[in-house]
């Protein structure tokens, strides 16, 4: 006989455990850089520059820095004079520099930076930041910040889900780096690993930024204008190279699409109505001529309309405007808008008080060749409608 299942009480210190365990740190670690080559080295530490520079301020960095300070055996007054200097002195790189060094990264190394010691350089800018910074001017009273909460802003928590999304690609770098020779960019399918995570344009966009730099140092770097960057990819052949900046490419375009797709699918906002008597208001035009009998019709009417024939009493002339096969007549202004350019003509009429008796005699099948059977030169409309125009009739 199944026992029945016994339920646990759930205690606050696991729930406690379990909220700690799932704010991750995403920030770049540096196990293992022993046993990398100068590329992965230097490839490492530009995509860690990176990923401060687009999560991060100076300012956001700046207890980075204090920590440091403080496991470096800097003492109280110092550590005090630096935190008493506005935030703003603190700039992106220091704060970055510091956040690498309490990950990991060794302040030392012979084949980066010419043997240059990281730390040295930020130990001078911390004095130089103390130094012009001593004057600042601080607040009298300093209230003690009360240890708060941790919040996850909307932006953070796309950056991390965003940051997710990318092992795959991470992986496929990490299997260049490894083995250039075997690597096969076209082996992976990124739009589809991308939506297969179900990447937004947001998504795409943090993406794109974060690899947009090491792109441009591929397309550098093979355009062979840089020596600096030859020597740091000695080791890569022209192909090899030529197969990593396919990679690349592939990647932002990846993400273009997704961003292209997101702009299509977009719902279109939905544009207010306008009323006909508000388009047609600025529309100039004859209502009527008294010698030759003629009354324009109301020019409301031309919205949607197919054809429009129109006369013009000054200089004689008989138009129609016409559309294209999915076209309608519109107005804007003084003009009429969605004709057709090339079938909309007009001619003189010679007789015009004959002619026009014709015209308002004729039915639809006369009138299509109507204008065809005057013998005058072809013209073609402008679109636009004057004083001396008189709005005939519209099919």
């Amino acid at each position: 006989m199944a026992k029945a299942a016994v339920k646990t009480r759930v205690t606050k210190k696991q729930v406690a455990e379990h909220r700690s365990k799932a704010q991750k740190d995403l920030s770049p670690k540096w196990d293992g850089h022993e046993t990398w080559d100068s590329n992965q080295f230097y490839r490492h530490f530009r995509l860690s520059m990176d990923y401060y520079r687009l999560e991060f301020s100076g300012k956001d960095l700046k207890p980075k820095v204090i920590n440091w300070m403080s496991a470096n055996g800097y003492t109280k007054d110092q550590i005090k004079a630096f935190k008493d200097t506005k935030d703003n002195r603190c700039n992106l790189t220091m704060g970055a520099i510091a956040a690498n060094l309490l990950r990991g990264m060794p302040p030392v190394r012979a084949d980066f930076n010419e043997g240059r010691n990281t730390a040295q350089w930020l130990g001078s800018a911390i004095t130089k930041v103390i130094e012009e910074g001593k004057d600042d001017e601080r607040d009298e009273e300093t209230v003690e910040a009360k240890p708060a909460v941790p919040q996850i802003s909307i932006q953070e928590r796309v950056r991390e889900a965003t940051f997710a999304m990318t092992e795959e690609i991470e992986d496929a770098l990490e299997s260049f780096s490894k083995e250039p020779e075997a690597f096969d960019p076209k082996a992976f399918k990124l739009l589809n690993l991308l939506r297969g995570k179900q990447a937004k344009a947001a998504h795409a966009r943090i993406i794109k930024d974060f690899y947009q730099r090491q792109h441009d140092e591929y397309i550098e770097l093979q355009e062979g204008k840089c020596d600096q960057l030859k020597e740091a990819y000695s080791h890569l052949s022209k192909a090899q190279v030529k197969k990593i900046v396919l990679f690349y490419h592939e990647i932002l375009s990846a993400c273009d699409m997704l961003m292209q797709e997101a702009k299509v699918n977009r719902k279109p906002r939905a544009k207010k109505s306008k009323p006909a008597e508000k388009i047609v208001e600025k529309l100039k035009y004859l209502k009527q001529d008294e010698k030759l009998k003629l009354v324009s019709i109301n020019p409301t009417d031309i919205i949607g309309a197919k054809e429009l024939w129109v006369f013009n009493v000054k200089t004689r002339k008989l138009g129609k405007y016409v559309t294209g096969e999915f076209n309608e007549l519109g107005v804007k202004g003084t003009s009429i808008t969605g004709y057709d350019e090339i079938r909309s003509v007009q001619k003189t009429l010679r007789k015009p008080e004959e002619q026009l008796k014709e015209f308002k005699a004729a039915g639809k099948v006369a009138l299509r060749k109507f204008l065809e059977d005057i013998k005058a030169v072809d013209i073609k409309l402008n679109g636009r409608i004057n004083e001396d125009t008189i709005l005939l009739k519209i099919s």
